[in-house]
């Protein structure tokens, strides 16, 4: 089963079959930095209920030679430890766990601070989710004690014995600030995804297929890099699941705990670079992000060239000015040899490419993409489509607050086949493993969480071909001012066609074809091409009798 939106309980509820065994491998990564508690950690590992011959741990000693960890007396038998510094260059925990997600294979992969005590089922508990949720995401329980007098050996032991869960009560312990969130999102269940910072690194799992949509570790990070990769996984398509019986101590206060403002004064720059969702850390307008919240794609010919640059100037123009756009055309046909410049077939080509050369938000491509990962939205639409200035916030609006899988609005001038359409990033990689020759994208994307149709007045859209005037002055206007504007030439032309009523039939028609997605006048034009358009034929032969 797929599961919608982020209800994972829809699908699995944790209740396992009492035959259960698991089958899938686990790799755990630990980044350790001079660590004292590191033996500690892989003691508990040793102890765990988790098939010793599918798990594999690594330990990343990040200390550049300084104080190096070992490995212990409790260890579990598939332990391997990589000095970073006789590998790499790098630096952090961000390069460490980059470094061990690539030399492991596991079918999922489990980070793991060095200061964690898992208990007994620990890994079990993380793991039986990704057995029945290919797109899972944990996030385990931890206490965090700050007075210990544990020796490896006790931990060992008692871990084994099931025993170590007694030796602190939780309810007295601090509370981390992921709680209230799943109080308030029935354990995510609600959250659409969104609350994807609560899957931290100290105890964290997915698969690895959804890691291996992702770009990986962003290895320029030094703190938040844990919150950064799960942005990516948001967008890859993972569910996010609290596992709340996967338990740990950790052992000390999280990084966060005692200095919250600080660490968020210096991680919100560099996820404002990066993720796009939430919108409070971009505080300005009109700047260029690494990551944006809308990737419009279009394609250029020879043919609609001359429509390319008022067409993506208004686009650029936009009220919502987080936006990139990637323009498909045959740029690698354009050269620098002797040509006849005004006669080139090619020059409206040449033109568009100079136009835009120096916009960074302008991306020339060769072939169309398969994903825009990581902007949260992709915009599919026409070179001869007309944006208003308020278009695609528009349909970010519409799409955001009921966190759709994706919107088609209807396009005048163009057949529903080329209709102007955003998608929702999130759930089409979610989408794409589950696309077979029965099942399309729209209809797996519909599953998940909706799909919907829109008249083009909803997102202000226009034929730019009906344009007289595209070598106007291209303006941003105020979205109020447009909207009025917008609906004057909307009513002039309702006006108009008043004039010329139309038909019943094909009033009934119109009304059919919208009310399936555009999917009758489709399967219409598709019987009249078979028939070598006999049926409009007719149909114009009624009319003009009916007419008389």
């Amino acid at each position: 089963m797929i599961v919608s939106r982020n209800r994972w309980r829809d699908v699995f509820d944790g209740t396992v079959p009492d035959d259960w065994q698991p089958t899938m491998s686990v790799s755990v990564i630990i980044p350790a930095y001079k660590s004292k508690t590191l033996e500690f950690t892989l003691a508990s590992l040793a102890a765990q209920d988790y098939p010793e011959d599918l798990m594999e741990v690594v330990v990343l000693d990040d200390g550049g030679g300084e104080e190096p960890v070992v490995i212990g007396e409790y260890a579990p038998k598939n332990t391997r430890l990589i000095r970073i510094h006789e590998v790499s260059d790098g630096w952090g925990r961000s390069n460490a766990t980059d470094i061990g997600i690539k030399a492991t294979t596991g079918d999922i992969i489990y980070w793991c601070d060095s200061d964690m005590i898992l208990f007994r089922d620990n890994v079990r508990q993380h793991a039986k989710w990704a057995h029945f949720i290919p797109e899972a995401a944990t996030i385990g329980e931890k206490g965090f004690i700050e007075e210990w007098d544990y020796t490896p050996e006790e931990v060992y032991r008692k871990v084994l014995e099931g025993t170590i869960g007694d030796d602190y009560d939780p309810t007295t312990l601090h509370e981390h600030w992921s709680k209230e969130i799943y109080r308030k999102t029935d354990d995510l269940n609600d959250s659409d995804g969104r609350n994807y910072s609560t899957h931290m690194g100290a105890c964290a799992t997915v698969t690895r297929a959804v890691y291996d949509r992702t770009f990986g570790q962003d290895t320029r990070l030094h703190l938040g890099e844990d919150t950064e990769i799960a942005y990516q996984l948001w967008q890859a398509g993972a569910v996010f699941i609290p596992a709340h019986d996967a338990r740990s101590w950790h052992m000390g206060p999280g990084t966060v705990q005692h200095q919250g403002e600080l660490v968020a004064w210096h991680n919100d720059v560099h996820f404002a670079q990066r993720m796009a969702i939430p919108r409070y850390r971009r505080k300005a307008d009109n700047r260029i992000w690494e990551v944006p919240l809308i990737k419009v794609v279009t394609e250029v010919t020879p043919e609609t060239a001359k429509y390319a640059r008022p067409a993506i100037d208004r686009i650029l123009n936009n009220t919502q000015t987080d936006v990139h756009v990637v323009l498909v055309g045959p740029w690698s046909e354009l050269h620098e040899g002797r040509r006849r410049m005004l006669a080139d077939p090619m020059n409206e080509l040449y033109l568009v490419r100079e136009w835009f050369r120096t916009d960074g938000r302008v991306i020339f491509a060769e072939e169309r993409p398969e994903s825009v990962f990581p902007a949260p939205f992709r915009v599919d639409m026409p070179i001869t489509v007309e944006l208003a200035s308020g278009s695609l916030q528009e349909m970010y609006r519409r799409m955001d607050k009921p966190w759709l899988g994706a919107m088609r609005f209807f396009t005048p001038g163009h057949s529903n086949d080329e209709a102007v359409t955003i998608w929702n990033s999130a759930v089409v990689e979610r989408a794409r493993a589950y696309v077979t020759d029965d099942r399309s994208l729209e209809d797996v994307v519909a599953q998940i969480a909706g799909f919907e149709w829109a008249s083009s007045e909803a997102a202000l859209l226009s034929d730019l071909r009906e344009n007289d005037h595209l070598g106007d002055r291209v303006v941003r206007v105020d979205p109020e001012v447009e909207r009025l504007q917008h609906e004057l030439a909307q009513m002039r032309v309702r006006a108009e066609r008043a004039e010329a009523p139309v038909s019943a039939p094909r009033a009934v028609a119109r009304s059919l074809n919208a009310r399936t997605g555009g999917r009758a006048g489709r399967l219409a034009r598709r019987v009249n091409g078979l028939l070598g358009g006999l049926p409009a034929r007719i149909a114009r032969g009624l009319r003009r009798i009916l007419a008389r």
